[in-house]
């Protein structure tokens, strides 16, 4: 079974033009270690491709294309805090998984400073245990 691999959407965009250029499906699918389905989302999807490559606001080395909400971002943050405070062997494990991967995502806009400052401001307490 191959494996999966994400490619970012500058990767799937050269693809595009390469194909635009000439290049087969087929023998870009050779190439590339992709599957001639996969080959033709991109194709499919190039408007959406073009437009976050382009776009000032997104990373165009970025792989998925999904937009964060305040609410499942929050929802998730209060799952995990409820679950490590019920000690849940696995506290991230019932989240869900699009919520996680916005709130990953919203780290690296995070700046160190802010985290300082957050923590300052909250002065958490960890209950022994």
């Amino acid at each position: 079974m191959a494996t999966r691999r994400q490619l970012s959407f500058q990767d799937k965009l050269n693809i595009i033009k390469e194909i635009d250029n000439g290049m087969k499906q087929v023998d870009a699918t050779k190439k590339y270690g992709l599957s001639q389905s996969t080959i033709a989302t991109f194709l499919e999807k190039r408007k959406q491709i073009e437009e976050a490559v382009n776009s000032n606001e997104i990373n165009h080395q970025r792989k998925r294309l999904k937009i964060a909400t305040i609410g499942n971002n929050n929802a998730a943050v209060d799952s995990i805090f409820i679950n490590i405070e019920n000690k849940v062997e696995e506290p991230f494990r019932a989240v869900n998984v699009e919520a996680c991967d916005n709130i990953a995502g919203s780290w690296w806009k995070v700046l160190e400073k802010t985290i300082r400052n957050c923590w300052k401001k909250s002065r958490p307490s960890f209950h022994g245990g």
